[in-house]
Formats: C-alpha cells, sequence, structure tokens
C-alpha cells in the first residue's frame, strides 16, 4: 500500500477511536492534521487525477469528510458543517460510476437540507432538492426534511414540533432542536 495512503488511512483509525471516546477535542485536531495529508492525494477533487490508488483515496476521503460534518452536528458548529459539507458534496456529485455510493449520502443530504431550513435559507434549501435524483425523493431522510420545509410554510407547526420525535437519523437531532425553538418563538410572537 501507498505510504501517504497508510498514514492517512491510520491516523483516520485514531480520529474514529477518538469519536467513538467522544473525545471531541482529539476529532478536532486529528481532522485537521487528516485534511492537510488530504490534499497530497493527486486523485482527489478538482483535479481526479488516475492514480493506481485513485478509488481508495476517493473512498478514505468521503468517509473523513462525512466524519467531517457528522462531528460539526456534535460540536454544534454551524460554520463547520457548511464547511465540511462544500468539501464533502464533490464526493457525491461528481464521482458516481468511480467509487461505490455511501450509505451516509442521503442521511447527510438530509441533514443539510435540514440545516438550511433552519438557517431559512430556502431559496438554497429548494435549489439543492433540485440537484438531487427523483430516485432521492423516495428516501425517508430527504422525505423528512421535505414534509419539515412543508408543514413550517403551510404554518403547521405542531406538525414541526412532533417530526423532533421520528427522526429518520440521530444527527438530526440538534437540527431538530433548533427548529423547535425557532417555531416556538413563532407561536408565542403570534407569527
Amino acid at each position: 500500500m501507498d505510504p501517504k495512503l497508510t498514514e492517512v488511512t491510520q491516523l483516520f483509525a485514531r480520529f474514529k477511536a477518538a469519536y467513538s471516546r467522544n473525545d471531541l477535542d482529539v476529532c478536532a485536531n486529528l481532522l485537521s492534521q487528516l485534511k492537510v495529508l488530504l490534499t497530497k492525494f493527486p486523485s482527489l477533487p478538482p483535479s481526479f487525477q488516475q492514480t493506481p490508488n485513485a478509488v481508495e483515496e476517493l473512498k478514505l476521503a468521503r468517509d473523513i469528510y462525512e466524519h467531517a460534518v457528522v462531528l460539526s452536528v456534535k460540536m454544534e458548529d454551524q460554520d463547520a458543517f457548511e464547511r465540511d459539507f462544500c468539501q464533502l458534496k464533490p464526493y457525491y456529485m461528481d464521482t458516481c460510476g468511480i467509487i461505490p455510493p455511501s450509505p451516509e449520502e442521503y442521511p447527510i443530504l438530509g441533514l443539510n437540507l435540514l440545516r438550511l431550513l433552519v438557517q431559512n435559507r430556502i431559496a438554497e434549501f429548494h435549489t439543492e432538492l433540485e440537484l438531487l435524483p427523483a430516485k432521492a425523493l423516495d428516501n425517508l431522510c430527504i422525505k423528512h426534511a421535505v414534509e419539515l420545509e412543508q408543514s413550517f410554510m403551510e404554518g403547521a407547526y405542531n406538525r414541526v414540533l412532533s417530526a423532533r420525535q421520528a427522526v429518520p437519523h440521530e444527527t438530526y437531532v440538534y437540527f431538530m432542536d433548533l427548529l423547535a425553538k425557532t417555531v416556538s418563538w413563532m407561536q408565542r410572537e403570534g407569527i
């Protein structure tokens, strides 16, 4: 195995061990190191150079960025979420046929839709939704975000609040709590 690939794989294993211990400071430190090391892989976006290890490098980088997105939610850092999601998105949109789809793709895409809804970025919510393939709309995580947006726009705040009890993925709780606070405030203000 390529020495650079081995180094990143070993460091990522340390990251995942710290993540399972819920040691967020160590995770953040290791993630910074991982991102620097990823810049040395020529197969990654935007260049996508064909190398002998391109498939492994792409899958590893996608896995790292998926963990970065989830870590940003755990740390309740919406700015980091946006940065990490932007770094991850090319692995979902531009690598079809190069690497197999990730099981975390739709949960993370739905999480991004939920973030946009919480931040009241409705135009961007719809733009992101339009970029998804039609089959994505059947996914529970995407449906959840779409139904929330519809309920929110209709003023059906009780449906929005009750949706907190049926989140399709554990990472959704943070944004659902923020949305519940917004809805509660709107109800108090009579909006």
